[in-house]
């Protein structure tokens, strides 16, 4: 992939990109939704990870339109892999988010696409195409969902406390003792119920929507958190990793919340594990 370091408004204004990026989704959300009774041959890339034709399908896709409208780009999608530029824009992309759901022909899965420079997520769509939303965000522009032809603005919730929080995460609790996992396990003792989705993107959009006020993520997956970084902060709440700092792409996982009280109790539960 090209590290070109043409400014990001060659050729488009911030406007122009974002348009591009909500339609990107929106047709990509069209693809899946033409396989989502044929989801294809389904084959484990790694023990219980799984990847679809459509997943490939939607990954060829936006790759090629993604080249053919901005070709000095670098790109950084799930399945292919890529890289990040240095210097330049990268797209981050998850073709299907939620593959496990998708394979059994369950409602929670969608895209995720991510336009990111200097350590910023400048853009960012997530399409859920079965449950009929668009959630989008543009940095200082705000956050907002689309729904039935209608635009919505987003706001994160008004939960200040643990107690009273529906949490997300998607975390197995098989296998080794890693202190992350312990920590999250006390973050639901102490929540008020939790909601495991299997969609990262969906998550992180539900929680900017005000439907969650917590979400945990213990991966390194950037294609599927800059969505709630941008989602999440745009809608007025926080993201950080998860120790604290900073999210950036290489961040071991993130934590996101609907405002700081309630994120500091979560990263005191997560680290005391």
């Amino acid at each position: 992939m090209s590290t070109s370091g043409a400014s990001p408004e060659v050729g488009a204004s911030a406007e122009e990109l974002h348009y591009f990026v909500c339609d990107l989704a929106r047709r990509t959300g069209e693809l899946q939704l033409s396989r989502y009774d044929d989801p294809g041959e389904i084959k484990e890339k790694a023990p219980k990870d799984l990847v679809t034709e459509v997943d490939l399908l939607c990954e060829e896709f936006l790759i090629d339109e993604i080249q053919e409208r901005y070709p000095d780009d670098a790109i950084l999608s799930e399945e292919r892999g890529g890289e990040i530029s240095a210097t330049g824009r990268t797209w981050l992309l998850d073709p299907v988010d939620g593959t496990a759901n998708f394979a059994r022909a369950n409602p929670i899965f969608c895209a995720c696409i991510s336009v990111v420079e200097d350590q910023e997520v400048k853009h960012a769509a997530v399409v859920a195409p079965r449950l009929g939303d668009v959630y989008h965000a543009s940095l200082g522009g705000g956050a907002f969902r689309d729904s039935k032809g209608e635009t919505y603005p987003l706001r994160v919730g008004e939960t200040e406390n643990l107690e009273n929080a529906f949490v997300g995460a998607d975390v197995s609790f098989q296998g080794g003792d890693d202190p992350r996992k312990n920590g999250t396990l006390e973050v639901f003792r102490r929540c008020w119920q939790v909601r495991s989705i299997g969609s990262a993107g969906i998550r992180g959009a539900w929680l900017a929507a005000g439907y969650l006020d917590v979400s945990i993520g213990t991966r390194n997956t950037a294609w599927d958190y800059a969505p709630t970084v941008l989602l999440v902060s745009e809608a007025g709440g926080r993201v950080t990793n998860l120790t604290g700092g900073p999210w950036t792409y290489d961040s071991d996982g993130l934590i996101a919340s609907s405002g700081d009280t309630l994120h500091e109790e979560v990263l005191k539960l997560t680290a005391s594990g």
